[in-house]
């Protein structure tokens, strides 16, 4: 069961929350629908208000949740100071009054993607995603450079409940868990780079349209190559049969840059996702888990493809 199906309603928020929210949002709210996608344990609704327009709130209780607070925290700072020009939602403002934080946006048009992926549908989200990052080198934005989103073949081979788990994922990991960890390590100096890089370009986080894509949810956002929000993309969709390589040669953002770079990127990406699915979790946090042990798999499977291929 996925974390969002245990969110709070709107009836459920303290008033002082629900007052702060009417407040970002510019009027008085009249209805609200929890949002389904992604793993938040917070409030997250589209809202209806009393102007007829609507809007999407999120809000998370930081003395329940600390750690997601200040992922909010982060959001917060990073939505404030996109450009216009960038895929999002609209900033309507924030509120933290170190119980509660809060963050509005215009309500985002569309859906998130078809699952499992639609070819179509990959190859324009995969267009808005490379074009994006053209848009935002050199970053726009002040975020920092670490990369705490890459890596973790390392962190599994040291974690023995963890490894013990990784036969039953991937056979072929496991047999070749030195080369994986050896080449993460240059994935983590392939990854380095100027560009503004949401670094969760997953299913989850992308609303579209036939005509327009929506990249939402931004607090993990660093400095880093061009390429990694493509190469995120494409890894959610490894296991689903669609020409990945085709679309990843296809985009600006990778011109010239050498296949065994983006082969170790993705060696770190897979290592991030596999790393804390199989790793021992509170049961409140399991279904993110669960969520990166898919993503893991997914993108193990185009990993060992690109890497027999050469």
């Amino acid at each position: 069961m996925s974390a969002s199906k245990n969110r709070p309603h709107w009836a459920e928020l303290p008033p002082p929350v629900r007052g702060q929210i009417s407040g970002l949002v510019g009027s008085c709210v009249v209805a609200a629908q929890n949002c389904e996608g992604g793993f938040s344990p917070g409030f997250a609704s589209q809202l209806t208000l009393a102007d007829g327009r609507s809007a999407f709130a999120k809000a998370m209780d930081a003395d329940a949740w600390p750690l997601q607070a200040t992922f909010h925290r982060d959001e917060a700072q990073v939505a404030a100071a996109l450009p216009r020009t960038v895929p999002a939602p609209r900033f309507l403002g924030s509120a933290d009054d170190g119980h509660w934080v809060i963050l509005a946006f215009e309500c985002a048009e569309g859906a998130e993607p078809s699952m499992p992926w639609r070819a179509s549908e990959l190859s324009q989200v995969a267009a808005a995603a490379g074009a994006m990052s053209q848009g935002v080198t050199p970053s726009p934005v002040a975020v920092p450079a670490e990369h705490p989103r890459l890596g973790g073949w390392a962190k599994l081979a040291a974690d023995g409940s963890a490894l013990a788990k990784l036969p039953e994922a991937s056979a072929w990991a496991m047999q070749n868990l030195d080369m994986l960890k050896d080449l993460e390590q240059a994935g983590l100096v392939a990854a380095r780079g100027n560009t503004l890089v949401h670094f969760d370009v997953l299913p989850h986080n992308i609303m579209r349209t036939d005509h327009r894509v929506l990249f939402v949810d931004w607090p993990h956002a660093r400095l880093g190559a061009p390429f990694v929000d493509l190469l995120t993309v494409l890894a959610s969709a490894g296991d689903t049969g669609i020409d990945l390589d085709s679309l990843l040669a296809g985009q600006a953002v990778t011109a010239g840059v050498q296949p065994g770079a983006l082969d170790a990127v993705l060696a770190a990406l897979t290592g991030f996702w596999l790393a804390g699915g199989l790793a021992e979790v509170p049961s409140s946090l399991r279904p993110i888990a669960a969520a990166k042990r898919t993503l893991g798999r997914s993108a193990l499977s185009w990993l060992q493809r690109r890497l027999g291929a050469r």
